[in-house]
């Protein structure tokens, strides 16, 4: 399928191509290859609403976490675990126990559903790449927050701790959240709403949902959760939008908590009163530039560096033609193409 042509990159911006050439917006229909063709006229035109693919996902997701959690529950009971361990059990291990649910049910929407096979955005072939390179910039991101916030005497390290063991959090906060959150956020979120507003309101509504999921955690505040949907809501969007690759987000992902989490010692996302790693460490100084409570991430150093990336790869997407645009923008460009009696009117279907 023919892409519609990238404008030329200044040499500033070069630094993207680590990320990999982005694939382009089809001519058919002006959508990315992370969306379902849709032709003209229109074929089983409930398959092309993002509002009926958004409550497939979501009732496939409720239906297979309640047959999951009754199987495990039989199993736990029959084992001879009491309602206290069951609990436990699912409180302590409910990010391992959402990742097959999750894959199930992304799978179902993109499969069944889209009728895309594969999934561009889940490609294997994309995979080795895509998770390397975002491993590196997940810890490049993180190591220089952290580097910027230990000039400024708001973190320290006290010590080590050897016999830390790192796999709790690891499955939890690294496979759970990064698994999860980015098929949830960017895979159906993103991906639906960039499908019927365009590019700009989805990673606005992506990067306020994800941000404000956050504020249910146990040292949550107000500033965290907005520092999450700046920081990481935006950056994330930006990067699944410039890559069309969950892989490589899901590596940035795993990498920002488990290098700030079980390697640094910081405080994850106000998730507990105290970190915990390999590196035993305090943050110091002001809420505003250590993040208090909730952690390193409601920092304003963090804050701006990171959104400053986040903007920086939004601009680059506009230079290089790849935002989406809204349903009816898209409807009216493909009407008057039809109308002008173009070559490549007939496979195409104007609108989502």
């Amino acid at each position: 399928m023919d892409s519609v042509s990238s404008k030329p990159s200044s040499p500033a911006s070069n630094v993207v191509t680590v990320l990999g050439q982005p694939a382009g917006l089809r001519e058919a229909d002006l959508l990315p290859p992370d969306q379902p063709l849709k032709p003209y006229p229109p074929l089983k035109r409930w398959r092309y609403n993002a509002g009926v693919r958004l409550a497939i996902f979501l009732a496939s997701f409720a239906v297979i976490s309640f047959g999951l959690g009754m199987v495990a529950g039989v199993a736990l009971v029959a084992g001879g675990a009491s309602s206290e361990d069951l609990f436990r059990v699912f409180s302590d291990w409910g990010n391992i126990l959402a990742i097959p649910v999750s894959l199930l049910a992304y799978w179902l929407l993109v499969r069944v559903v889209e009728q895309r096979r594969p999934a561009y955005e889940f490609s294997a072939r994309r995979l080795p790449r895509g998770v390397l390179v975002g491993l590196a910039l997940g810890t490049i991101f993180i190591l220089a927050s952290v580097g910027v916030l230990a000039l400024f005497g708001a973190y320290r390290v006290e010590g080590f701790n050897p016999s830390y063991s790192p796999w709790g959090a690891i499955l939890s906060a690294g496979f759970g959240a990064a698994i999860v959150e980015e098929i949830v956020f960017r895979g159906v979120l993103f991906r639906l709403f960039e499908d019927t507003f365009g590019t700009w309101i989805a990673v606005a509504v992506s990067g306020l949902v994800f941000g404000f999921a956050h504020i249910t955690n146990p040292q949550a505040t107000l500033q965290g959760a907005v520092a999450i949907a700046l920081e990481a809501g935006v950056l994330f969007a930006a990067l699944y939008a410039f890559t069309r690759n969950l892989w490589l987000v899901m590596g940035v992902h795993f990498a920002w908590n488990v290098v700030q989490g079980p390697v640094l010692g910081i405080v994850l996302s106000g998730t507990s009163a105290r970190g915990a790693g390999f590196v035993e460490s305090t943050l110091a100084g002001p809420e505003w530039l250590s993040g208090g409570q909730f952690g390193m991430e409601a920092s304003l150093v963090t804050i701006v560096l990171l959104t400053a990336i986040g903007v920086w790869l939004l601009v680059e997407i506009a230079r290089r033609g790849l935002v989406v645009q809204p349903s009816w923008v898209r409807r009216r460009a493909l009407l008057a193409r039809v109308d002008a009696g173009g070559e490549d009117a007939a496979p195409m279907q104007p609108g989502a």
